[in-house]
């Protein structure tokens, strides 16, 4: 769509009599005027109040200045409904829907704009529930096979023990015990993935989330990819988590897998701990406030449409397969009381935050 740059002219401008600007700036419904050619000739405060941007500033840039940059350009001739995600003078973001119709006795067109963000969240939240529904059911049948052969795997591992337990060979023994702990660790997965499907409420206790992430930290640094660097901030006197520790690691492992995925060419990884203190203003409900982890990372970001997908299952921007990470994260934490919420922009990284509901002041930790 063309821009209304100073370098037209007022020559070119078609002329809008003062009564259909001020009729359009009486209008509560944000509208503004455009050429043939989609120049914004005319914006009422409405529009500008929508926007974040100041009426000669629509005027001057047009509706390119809210448009992103990966969203379809405006027809103004079209007499169809044009949708496109826009964003605000602040940053924030809304789904745009345009409606436009010649304005009489000239060669204009007058466009309603309106803020159908609560729709597109409506559908695609019923979208991302059947979308689930279908993880889930797969999920299921994938980890039951799995469970089969592994407990074939159990079964020959069991035996090796047996029969070269006394075998004092250093491979023979490093073979027999990686092969144990990787059975343990598949069988774990199995349980996590079984009870994803099924949809069973974990257990959940009073956990120390500082000290989950100083060891997880500590297992996991000697195999990230070469270039990584692993930062760990914890808080000082943080409240114990209403959570389940086996989950949480689970979903640690997906993100941390998915950030060092978002660095090929290496960068920092970040674990951290935060705390949001009760009748802090973000608490929707009272309580004895949040706590959480934060997994960071300075790899490539995702930009705002890929972002506003991330949680729905086989959305990826990489390699086929890792896509249904953050829907069963997502998943795990709703099942747990907690949120995720994500924090990125593209090329400047991402921030993960799993929050949950911080346990009574001394209650006990597990």
């Amino acid at each position: 769509m063309a821009q209304s740059g100073t370098g037209h002219g007022s020559d070119a401008r078609v002329p809008l009599a003062d009564e259909a600007r001020a009729l359009l700036d009486a209008l509560p419904t944000p509208s503004v005027v455009l050429d043939a050619e989609g120049r914004v000739r005319h914006a009422n405060p409405a529009a500008a109040r929508l926007a974040g941007y100041a009426v000669p500033e629509l005027v001057e840039h047009g509706l390119e200045l809210i448009r992103t940059a990966h969203a379809p350009a405006i027809d103004p001739v079209q007499a169809e409904d044009q949708e496109f995600l826009a964003t605000r003078s602040d940053g924030t973001s809304f789904w745009a829907r345009v409606t436009t119709a010649p304005l009489p006795e000239t060669d204009l067109r007058i466009g309603q704009i309106l803020d159908v963000t609560a729709l597109h969240e409506a559908e695609g939240g019923l979208a991302l529930s059947r979308q689930r529904e279908a993880l889930g059911l797969l999920t299921n049948s994938v980890a039951h096979e799995f469970n089969n052969f592994l407990q074939i795997l159990i079964g020959y591992i069991d035996g090796l023990k047996r029969r070269l337990g006394d075998r004092q060979e250093p491979f023979i023994q490093r073979a027999i015990s990686r092969s144990a702990d990787a059975t343990e660790r598949a069988a774990i997965l199995t349980r996590q993935l079984l009870a994803y499907s099924r949809r069973i409420a974990p257990d959940v206790r009073a956990v120390d989330l500082d000290a989950i992430v100083a060891d997880l930290a500590t297992r996991l640094a000697p195999d990230l990819p070469p270039g990584i660097r692993l930062s760990v901030a914890t808080t000082p006197g943080l409240p114990p988590a209403i959570s389940n520790p086996t989950q949480i690691e689970f979903a640690l492992r997906h993100l941390v897998a998915n950030a060092c995925e978002a660095m090929p060419s290496g960068g920092t990884l970040t674990l951290s701990t935060f705390r949001v203190e009760p009748g802090d203003r973000m608490m929707h409900q009272p309580g004895e406030g949040i706590v959480g982890i934060v997994v960071g990372d300075t790899g490539q970001g995702m930009s705002p449409e890929m972002l506003a997908r991330a949680l729905a299952p086989f959305q990826t921007s990489r390699e086929a397969g890792r896509g249904a990470g953050l829907a069963i994260v997502h998943g795990l934490m709703k099942r747990q009381n907690g949120t995720i919420t994500l924090d990125s922009r593209a090329g400047e990284g991402t921030q993960v935050r799993l929050s949950f509901p911080a346990a009574a002041a001394g209650r006990p930790q597990h």
